[in-house]
């Protein structure tokens, strides 16, 4: 059985170990995986206890060697000369969650790394065409949980909420690139309005929760719900899920909504235009865009028939391209 190394900064409730732990899940059986990371600062002890469940983790002190078949770096900023070294592989591939123009002085502009590694995974077409490499980017597309549906239906949090009443959700880190600032704006026209509504943030920050706290403090329809292992009841009972970041490589809880039959409200952030057609499946909106008039109206127009459309829609799990890339 092939032994497969994913190498990480460290392990914490972020999209990146959400990768990680449903590709090991899903592959579990057919190769033996080790993850490995060096940074213990921030190590979330939950996400280790989940992903122990698929594959051995291993913090990497300065002793450490691990030997694999392949190892595939998932983050871009670390001493490649030293990690290198300590995880001896016949192969070496990297897995791109981000948009490369979002990564200055990473290790894609380290000729060496370049020509170490024999294959670049992207998360997405728009990652791929971003990557500005001699070599050629592979896109498989990042997985979701297999039980989504399963677990929407476990309880129903907005079950006392009025059904006039606009339900909206953000499920997000809570931080400046994730769009806050434009969630601002879109909830100071629904209290201009008199709209009745509901917005439920499933999410946590680092530095920025605090602030973003104190910006919707006088808004009492704005409630942050924190982190929650299943954020899928809040997405089904929603009209919509909102996502208004700067940028996003590849955003799984789109795909996520979409499964659920949910209508989304993004940003015209380059991927957001693999995933979303706007007027068919959601709401696309400028990166720019200052007046939300507009966007709460075709909202309350255009639910129905967006939802009408989602009714077709079917996820592809693309396990097939990574047991073709792994070997």
């Amino acid at each position: 059985m092939k032994k497969i190394v994913l190498f990480n900064k460290t392990i914490i409730s972020g999209g990146i170990e959400k990768c990680i732990e449903n590709l090991t899940k899903e592959l579990k059986g057919k190769y033996q995986f080790e993850i490995c990371y060096f940074d213990d600062s921030i190590l979330d002890n939950n996400v280790v206890n989940l992903i122990s469940k698929y594959a051995t983790v291993t913090k990497l002190e300065e002793d450490t060697i691990v030997e694999a078949d392949i190892c595939i770096w998932c983050y871009l900023y670390f001493d490649y000369y030293r990690f290198k070294k300590q995880i001896k592989a016949k192969e070496y591939y990297t897995w791109i969650h981000s948009m490369p123009r979002t990564l200055p002085d990473c290790l894609l502009d380290n000729k060496d790394f370049v020509n170490d590694c024999s294959k670049f995974i992207c998360v997405s077409e728009a990652v791929k065409n971003n990557l500005n490499i001699q070599k050629e980017g592979i896109v498989i597309h990042n997985f979701i949980n297999d039980n989504i549906e399963e677990l929407a239906e476990v309880s129903n949090p907005l079950k006392d909420v009025d059904e006039s009443v606009l339900k909206l959700c953000v499920v997000s880190r809570i931080s400046r690139a994730k769009g806050f600032e434009r969630l601002y704006k879109l909830v100071n026209v629904l209290e201009e309005k008199k709209i009745p509504y509901i917005i439920n943030i499933v999410g946590k920050g680092r530095t920025r929760e605090k602030e973003y706290r104190e910006l919707f403090k006088d808004y009492k329809s704005v409630v942050f719900v924190g982190y929650k292992d299943n954020p899928y009841n809040y997405v089904k009972n929603s009209n919509y899920l909102v996502q208004l970041s700067d940028e996003e490589s590849w955003c799984n809880s789109i795909t996520e909504a979409k499964v659920l039959g949910v209508p989304v409200v993004v940003t015209n952030f380059e991927s957001a235009k693999e995933q979303v057609e706007d007027g068919v499946n959601g709401i696309i909106v400028s990166l720019d865009e200052d007046n939300y008039e507009n966007v709460v109206k075709r909202m309350l127009e255009e639910e129905n028939e967006l939802k009408n459309s989602l009714k077709d829609f079917k996820y592809e799990l693309e396990l097939n391209k990574w047991v073709e890339v792994l070997g």
